[in-house]
């Protein structure tokens, strides 16, 4: 890491001087830069142009406001020496409740024969199967189709990796981990734009624009320490600690060798929450993977049915047997708010889930100047959410949607 700024702006001129005045501190340095932009659509073509004609490496996307100045122009900048690549490796489908999906068809590459055949021969049937083995095949024939920036990388000359994707980067995020297992891995997925540009999303690579896939960085060891942190702002504990008994695919078949559902429902009556109105309705409920007392790992609960007793969780893969969790609520409540502080001699980058829509309320941050300007982080949000993977810990990928859940990649 080089540097890092974000920029909040009540003009286009008022940003756009401080990205000439970042140029010009930045100019002897070198380096790529990343950037994630929120701007209106009247004004992109101006910025854009102007972060490429000063950075002509650069990787970048377009993000989401976050709630507190939405109003306002939002810039997020960074210089990181590292290996930029583009990668086209397809996603899969989102899940669904009981069913393992083939992957989406897309502009990007095709995926492998041995995943496709994976997903051909057990499509719309949830047998005995082991999806963990069916995707850590389908990773090993994905790391063929690495981006060919990386292929003569060491695993042990990357320490962490960025990028920016698609909604669907659980192809580039499992064939990384399986080339780079010991890196941390935090990929932003890009805010959604078919109103705004035409794309699905948008995003920037030294000079040309995608629509699909995903483009990044992979940063070397350096004498700095790096962490990568969550978290997870609002949740309110439904119930204690819950061994998870069985498990598979993106379901949770027993906790405590009981019916998950009716743990959840039993939970939701406790706390005087309607079931009938609120269950499953408006993206309240979550599944917390705990370690020492804290949330490490978030999962969005899809469907629940009393019946069967299945849990269904908007991720590739439930946690495994013997997880400890909590059943989580987020209570309904006005937007996420966040303020922009300096990090007092500490870089970071900082990707945050932003809701869907911010309600009719004001921003609840008013500039007291022309430019707000937050050095030493980086700071982009996203309706979409993100994605990480922290390789100390040999934990698989995962995303989070949480309004306000935020993933800091720092560096000290």
């Amino acid at each position: 890491m080089i540097r890092a700024q974000t920029v909040v702006a009540r003009t286009p001129s008022a940003l756009l001087a401080s990205l000439d005045r970042f140029h010009l501190q930045s100019k002897a340095k070198g380096g790529t830069l990343l950037f994630a932009l929120s701007a209106p659509s009247d004004t992109l073509s101006v910025i854009t142009s102007h972060l490429k004609s000063h950075f002509p490496r650069h990787i970048g996307c377009l993000s989401s406001p976050l709630p507190a100045y939405r109003s306002h122009i939002m810039c997020a900048v960074a210089l990181l020496d590292g290996i930029t690549f583009r990668s086209t490796i397809a996603g899969p489908a989102d899940p669904q409740v009981g069913r393992w999906h083939a992957a989406r068809r897309s502009s990007t590459q095709q995926l492998p024969v041995a995943q496709s055949n994976a997903f051909e021969e057990f499509n719309g049937v949830l047998g005995r199967v082991s999806w963990e083995d069916i995707w850590n095949r389908s990773a090993t024939s994905a790391q063929k189709m690495m981006p060919v920036e990386l292929r003569m990388a060491r695993p042990e000359d990357v320490s962490s990796i960025l990028y920016f994707s698609d909604k669907a980067p659980e192809g580039i995020a499992k064939a990384l981990r399986a080339t780079f297992p010991h890196a941390h891995e935090l990929g932003f997925l890009a805010s959604s734009t078919p109103f705004i540009t035409g794309r699905p999303v948008t995003l920037f690579r030294d000079g040309e624009i995608y629509s699909d896939g995903a483009i990044g960085i992979a940063l070397q060891p350096s004498l700095s320490h790096t962490s990568l942190t969550v978290k997870f702002p609002g949740l309110v504990d439904l119930t204690p600690d819950l061994q998870i008994t069985s498990s598979e695919g993106n379901l949770i078949l027993t906790v405590d060798n009981g019916n998950p559902t009716r743990v959840l429902l039993a939970a939701m009556n406790k706390h005087r929450l309607d079931s009938c109105d609120v269950l499953l309705k408006d993206d309240e409920f979550y599944v917390g993977v705990m370690s020492n007392g804290k949330v490490e790992r978030l999962h969005h609960i899809t469907s629940g049915d009393p019946s069967r007793g299945t849990i269904a969780l908007g991720t590739m893969s439930a946690p495994p047997q013997g997880s400890i969790i909590r059943m989580l609520y987020l209570p309904r409540r006005d937007p996420v708010t966040l303020n922009l502080e300096p990090t007092h001699g500490n870089t970071s980058i900082s990707f945050i889930a932003t809701p869907d829509s911010f309600g009719d309320r004001p921003p609840s941050s008013v500039l007291d100047n022309d430019v707000l300007i937050i050095d030493g982080n980086f700071v982009a949000g996203s309706e979409n959410g993100f994605m990480l993977r922290r390789g100390a810990k040999d934990e698989g990928c995962w995303s989070c949607t949480l309004p306000g859940g935020q993933a800091c990649l720092h560096w000290t």
